[in-house]
């Protein structure tokens, strides 16, 4: 079993619990690529089409402490998958863009493309 870094997990990929069972997909990575700070996931149990994500497969919070391994296609927790069906819903936390009262519309959408693409074109 080979551990890759976190920063390579992807949309999708599978959530294996501790006893072999597969309780999941990968919804989102949680943390700070900046820092190289890892967080933890966010799983989905059925993945598919981001709709259904906030009625009925609510994304839940996995910390980056009970993540036992990462290998391509699948991260491995610690933990049992009856300890998983406790775990919280994630809630991502809220993020603000402020703009400037004077700005106008090209700046506004200049703001928003340097936010998208994680690019910053600020000179």
């Amino acid at each position: 079993m080979t551990t890759i870094s976190w920063k390579s997990i992807e949309h999708e990929w599978a959530v294996e619990c501790s006893d072999g069972e597969t309780i999941g997909k990968v919804f989102r990575v949680v943390g700070d690529e900046n820092t190289d700070i890892f967080d933890g996931i966010a799983f989905t149990h059925h993945g598919g089409a981001f709709v259904f994500h906030n009625y009925a497969d609510r994304p839940h919070y996995v910390a980056a402490e009970q993540v036992a391994s990462i290998d391509p296609g699948v991260v491995r927790l610690s933990i049992t998958s009856s300890e998983a069906a406790d775990l919280p819903v994630h809630d991502p936390p809220e993020s603000a863009q402020i703009e400037p009262e004077d700005a106008g519309k090209v700046e506004r959408v200049e703001t928003w493309f340097e936010h998208k693409t994680g690019h910053d074109r600020t000179e």
